[in-house]
């Protein structure tokens, strides 16, 4: 009887260490005071939008947090307890599935033009790490394709603005730059970043007056270009003053302008060979015709 006894209460006394995880396994997200990371995050902003949280967002389940969620709870008939688990989630609309992700968007890639928690998650990290300076709002516009650029190029990845699985895994493992700037400055590094962002233009037509991804003019080329950095230049190729190179082509004075890359060349777009394209300065054409070069970087 006895070896019964101490069998049975052996037994509760394990069942009792096990039930916590068994029930967090089967409520598979639970975010309670004392959690943090980016399940947190999305809680917070999610009861900021709808008035209940008045804090930082900062990842860290506290008392604020705490307070925000109770009340959101009492005003939806929800069990008030503090504890943000499956109903409380489902009605603040926020997916288990990018919580437990983090920033993940669940294999498809963000890029310009997405929307929604994937990307708040997103800004914020690139945020952090003093890539992004503009509103936390779940938007992927201009501000937030620079940022994911310049990432991009401080990481060695492919510059093409677009958050797919590569980038979206360096984010997570935020550690030091694997690529430095040459000489370790801000103006250099951004101008090696613009340069690897106009090249993934190489291709796209000439067009006359063109600003735009779907045709470009020379000016219009380096506009678009050192616009998405917000560098704001003049649109016209005479009054365009910076990591620039300038050409007297069809008229006296600087009437066709390029971005320089290094290693002697620079970027442009050509009315020449009728798209954007990669010249050496070098060039009989264009070294007879070069002007100079400017800095605004």
């Amino acid at each position: 009887m006895k070896k019964s006894v101490k069998f049975l209460v052996s037994m509760l006394l394990a069942f009792t260490f096990i039930l916590p995880a068994v029930v967090a396994n089967a409520e598979n997200v639970v975010l309670k005071q004392g959690a943090t990371g980016d399940g947190v995050l999305l809680l917070q902003k999610k009861l900021l939008d709808l008035g209940y949280y008045q804090g930082n967002l900062d990842g860290v389940f506290g008392q604020g947090t705490y307070k925000a969620v109770t009340g959101f709870q009492s005003d939806n008939s929800l069990a008030a307890d503090g504890i943000a688990g499956q109903a409380t989630l489902q009605a603040l609309n926020i997916s288990t599935t990018t919580v437990s992700r983090g920033a993940d968007s669940g294999g498809q890639a963000l890029k310009q033009g997405s929307t929604g928690d994937s990307v708040f998650l997103l800004q914020k990290k690139l945020l952090d790490l003093g890539y992004y300076q503009g509103a936390l709002d779940g938007n992927f516009g201009s501000g937030t394709k620079s940022a994911v650029t310049r990432f991009q190029s401080d990481r060695g990845l492919t510059v093409d603005g677009i958050a797919g699985s590569e980038t979206l895994r360096a984010l997570q493992n935020n550690g030091p730059a694997a690529i430095s700037p040459s000489r370790g400055q801000a103006g250099d590094r951004k101008a090696q970043t613009i340069a690897s962002f106009a090249k993934q233009f190489l291709g796209v037509p000439y067009t006359w007056a063109g600003s735009s991804p779907s045709g470009f003019d020379c000016s219009g080329f380096t506009y678009y270009v050192f616009g998405q950095f917000g560098v704001d230049l003049p649109r016209m190729a005479d009054g365009q003053l910076g990591d620039l190179v300038f050409f007297s082509t069809y008229e006296p004075g600087p009437s066709h302008v390029g971005i320089y890359i290094g290693d002697n060349q620079f970027i442009h777009s050509s009315s020449g060979t009728g798209d954007v394209t990669i010249t050496s300065l070098g060039t009989a054409y264009y070294s007879a015709r070069y002007l100079g070069a400017r800095r605004v970087l």
